[in-house]
């Protein structure tokens, strides 16, 4: 998924990369709180090129989300990784892509889901990282019609369902 920012991929990094605004941008389908620790260690380990484990706790499903996070490229790209109840694997690189009159921010999510059906899960998926995109448009200017631009693929050959 990705959105054109129309502004410096400097200041869509420091949009993208402050813990407060992640749990913003997940609201209100998904209330995520996170230690002021943890908070700082991603502040810290996103200052530069480094790498940090950190929990969060979602609401209203009740659960840990244990990550790490590491910065590929600061000012440029950095993936979170996670195992939790919800997935067995969970990668998320985000990726600023300068461009002559502004920026792409890039979400590349690849996960399996710990849960049955397969199709529901990455939908829903689907749909709240278009919802995070969209919040974070409202604090950046963007490009009309380039918001949470979206491809979706499937393997779904394991599901159940």
């Amino acid at each position: 998924m990705w959105t054109r920012f129309l502004c410096e991929p400097h200041d869509v990094w420091a949009l993208k990369t402050e813990p407060k605004n992640l749990a913003r941008e997940l609201r209100p389908y998904v209330l995520m709180t996170m230690s002021e620790a943890d908070q700082e260690k991603i502040r810290r380990a996103l200052s530069a090129d480094g790498r940090t484990r950190v929990s969060a706790r979602l609401a209203p499903v009740g659960i840990e989300w244990p990550m790490e996070l590491a910065v590929i490229e600061a000012g440029r790209r950095y993936r979170d990784t996670s195992k939790n109840s919800l997935f067995k694997q969970w990668t998320h690189d985000h990726q600023i892509l300068p461009a002559s009159d502004g920026c792409l921010y890039v979400d590349e999510v690849a996960f399996e889901s710990a849960l049955p059906y397969c199709k529901a899960t990455a939908l829903s998926m689907e749909r709240l990282m278009k919802h995070r995109h969209r919040v974070a448009a409202r604090y950046l200017p963007t490009e009309l019609g380039g918001v949470g631009v979206s491809a979706l693929r499937l393997d779904c050959s394991s599901d159940a369902g």
